[in-house]
């Protein structure tokens, strides 16, 4: 029995994996179009939250970019041609020279597309002059016009890229694969790899240039790391290679000609360059106005006194010039739908040059102000967080990205466990295990009694047995009995359990899982099948030392049954084409960590009946135990064991191959230490955070505050989060978020 069930269980699941290798295994013409489709789907909705289209597209004006950072023409269509310049065959566009490159809103995509030679674009601007905005109106642009097996254009965030530890190409690689899970799967590319290798699907898009990099955020990298970036991206993405870079003006500069000694000048090779603009007076004057209800209302009419000044070199003037201060100029000042003017501050405070001299205070206002605006009543959504308390917990994420992710963007959920000490995370983790099992004992208790009373007899007592098996071995003896010996009893259980706990989370940290599980698969690997040899030689040669050869040949084959099924089950990505959201790929990491705990229980039991039945057999041969008193005793207490210790060891492998568990653990944690800094359902917060107040933006699985500025700017405010708990004692302590000598560049 044991060989045909083990038989068809391993025939089944090779069919299984081949059926998933011959659907996973796209050709790279379809896996682009999967790509492309998934991509237009997330900027798609990503631009309607972040209400780009509304009441209008603003129109960004720019020009080319200053000579000194870019290549000279000539060799820009030199290197693009790879022959000596020929003005008569050239493409039309490139005929006028840098000149040609001035264009405004949707034209960046003829820019791009036509006017570039090579295809690779250098975006420079100002802090808040819509450079993001420019990026995805590219990107959704050339989605639109792109044709069937043609590269995609995906927008990368350069703020997690750590340019001293990763090449571009690897780093990339990897994004896509965050970003779009399906990409993280095997995908066979002899052309790439060679005859018979494997690599994943990202990497297989990257090497055939069926990607074309949206490269943002250039200035957000650290400034001592520039230069090496900009070195990285010429020798990963050479001449010929289309791309996009985005930075600031000043922090470009800054890594193309730095001062004598600090290092060799260095720019992006082949690439042409334009700078965005300060939007027209005129067009940011009838953009408020009309946001506000349009020309003779109200509500425009309270813009008045700002309007006029638009055009001077007063601070208000020289701040409302970029499209980033009239979004959330228009987001704290002009009322919604529902909504009266009259209970909102006066747009003209800002004219008061008292209160704010600089057009850097009114930038300072526009932030400050951005956070209670957002969180207005809105119909159809109820706050339901106070002010305080959203500054609380926007504060907090913020300082967790600049101390604990090294001033990151990306706002992971299952990275929220770097704000948890380590050491504190290993108790965690090994005390939730023992403390799981330990709430288990009255359930187990409880069925056992209930089953005692609605089956009499010896039935009853084999479902109590089955129900007590977790705790009869370590039962107290039968010289008395009282309330002290059963306290007892359980505070040995308890504290058996505890220590159990913390070892098995010692020993599943060696193969750890910091990313979320999206479904879980068998992965037949040679490791697997050691650790369950080992296991069952330790725990076979432990009890027939302690016990009997019997007990020793079976529960050490239990034991390594049990440990090779569950080390042999690991995590997958998800398929290509749905979109991946942080709320489906927490609820998705949610069903997985299930998944292990169901599997280890019915591993667990299914062990336990074979060893059971074994056992029954071997000790049947007593001349006081009849065979079927002996098989069917014997079967029942193995399959109690064996689903408990099961369902332990499938509650750790969850905790430990997911990142449910790990996230939900540091949320309990955080919030006992801060107080309530971090709001109980975390996941709605951010959602809303998102896709109602404007206050981030999503960027495939993760979040990201809307501006970085905004981000660094909530770090910052050491106020507005509570002082640890006193009763947790740790070396780590509250500390107010970078100021200007971390980032001397935002100063």
């Amino acid at each position: 029995m044991v060989v045909g069930v083990a038989s068809l269980c391993v025939s089944w699941l090779g069919y299984r994996a081949d059926r998933r290798e011959q659907a996973d295994n796209l050709g790279l013409a379809a896996m682009t179009d999967e790509l492309a489709l998934a991509v237009r789907t997330q900027w798609q909705a990503e631009a309607r939250v972040r209400r780009l289209d509304e009441p209008y597209p603003l129109p960004v004006p720019w020009r080319p970019a200053p000579a000194d950072l870019v290549e000279p023409w000539d060799i820009l269509v030199r290197t693009s041609t790879g022959a000596p310049v020929d003005r008569a065959a050239l493409s039309p566009a490139w005929v006028g020279g840098p000149e040609g490159l001035a264009g405004s809103d949707a034209e960046i995509v003829e820019v791009f597309n036509d006017r570039v030679p090579g295809r690779r674009l250098l975006i420079l601007g100002e802090p808040g002059a819509g450079k993001m905005m420019l990026l995805v109106r590219l990107l959704l642009g050339l989605l639109q016009s792109r044709e069937p097996s043609s590269p995609v254009p995906v927008i990368f965030p350069l703020a997690s890229w750590d340019p001293d530890r990763r090449e571009l190409d690897a780093w990339l690689a990897e994004r896509l694969a965050v970003d779009y899970p399906g990409l993280a799967v095997p995908a066979l590319a002899p052309a790439v790899s060679g005859p018979g290798q494997v690599t994943s699907r990202a990497r297989a898009l990257l090497d055939q240039r069926l990607i074309i990099p949206l490269l943002d955020g250039f200035d957000e990298l650290p400034s001592h790391t520039r230069a090496v970036a900009l070195d990285a991206m010429n020798r990963a993405l050479p001449p010929g290679t289309p791309l996009v870079l985005t930075s600031r003006t000043a922090e470009y500069r800054a890594a193309v000609d730095p001062p004598v000694g600090a290092g060799v000048p260095v720019r992006l090779t082949a690439a042409a360059g334009i700078e965005l603009d300060a939007v027209d007076p005129e067009e940011a004057a009838a953009y408020l106005r009309r946001d506000a209800g349009g020309e003779g209302t109200s509500s425009a009419q309270r813009w008045q006194p700002v309007l006029s000044l638009l055009s001077t070199d007063t601070p208000v003037g020289q701040a409302l010039c970029t499209p980033l201060p009239l979004f959330l100029a228009r987001t704290i000042y002009n009322p919604r739908p529902g909504e009266g003017p009259a209970a909102l501050p006066d747009p003209a405070e800002l004219c008061d040059t008292t209160r704010f001299p600089t057009a850097a205070a009114i930038r300072a206002q526009l932030f400050d102000g951005f956070i209670p605006a957002a969180y207005r009543p809105l119909p159809g959504h109820r706050v339901r967080w106070t002010s305080h308390q959203v500054r609380q917990a926007l504060t907090f994420l913020a300082r967790h990205l600049e101390d604990n992710l090294h001033g990151g963007a990306d706002l992971a959920w299952w990275q929220l466990r770097l704000a948890v000490p380590k050491a504190a995370r290993r108790l965690l983790a090994g005390a939730a295990l023992g403390a799981g099992m330990i709430l288990l004992m009255p359930l187990s208790f409880g069925l056992a009694i209930l089953g005692w009373f609605l089956a009499e007899g010896p039935l009853g007592g084999l479902l109590a047995l089955f129900f007590l098996a977790p705790q009869l071995p370590l039962r107290p003896g039968d010289e008395g009995g009282g309330l002290c010996p059963l306290l007892g009893h359980y505070a040995v259980v308890c504290a058996a359990y505890l220590s159990a706990g913390l070892l098995l989370s010692h020993v599943f940290r060696l193969r750890e899982r910091n990313t979320p599980a999206v479904r879980g698969r068998w992965s037949w690997s040679r490791r697997s099948l050691l650790v369950g040899l080992g296991a069952a030689v330790l725990v076979g040669t432990v009890l027939d030392f302690l016990l009997d050869r019997v007990a020793g040949i079976g529960w050490g084959a239990a034991a390594g049954l049990v440990c090779w099924l569950i080390t042999a089950w690991s995590a997958a990505p998800a398929d290509l084409a749905p979109v991946t959201s942080p709320q489906e790929l927490l609820r998705q990491d949610r069903k997985a960590f299930w998944t292990f705990v169901r599997t280890g229980a019915l591993l667990g039991l299914l062990a336990g009946l074979l060893l059971g039945v074994l056992l029954g057999y071997l000790d049947s041969g007593s001349e006081d135990v009849g065979l079927l008193d002996a098989m069917v005793g014997s079967t029942v207490f193995g399959c109690g064991l064996g689903f408990w210790s099961g369902l332990f060891l499938g509650l750790a492998a969850a905790l430990h191959r997911t990142a449910w568990g790990d996230f939900t653990l540091s949320r309990l944690y955080l919030a006992a230490r801060y107080r309530g800094a971090l709001p109980r359902h975390l996941m709605a917060f951010l959602t809303d955070a998102h896709q109602v107040r404007g206050i981030l933006r999503q960027v495939g699985p993760v979040h990201q505050f809307r501006h970085i500025d905004l981000q660094r700017r909530l770090a910052r405010h050491t106020e507005a989060l509570p002082p640890p708990a006193p009763a947790q004692h740790d070396r780590r302590r509250s500390r107010p978020g970078p100021g200007p000598a971390t980032h001397p560049e935002n100063s």
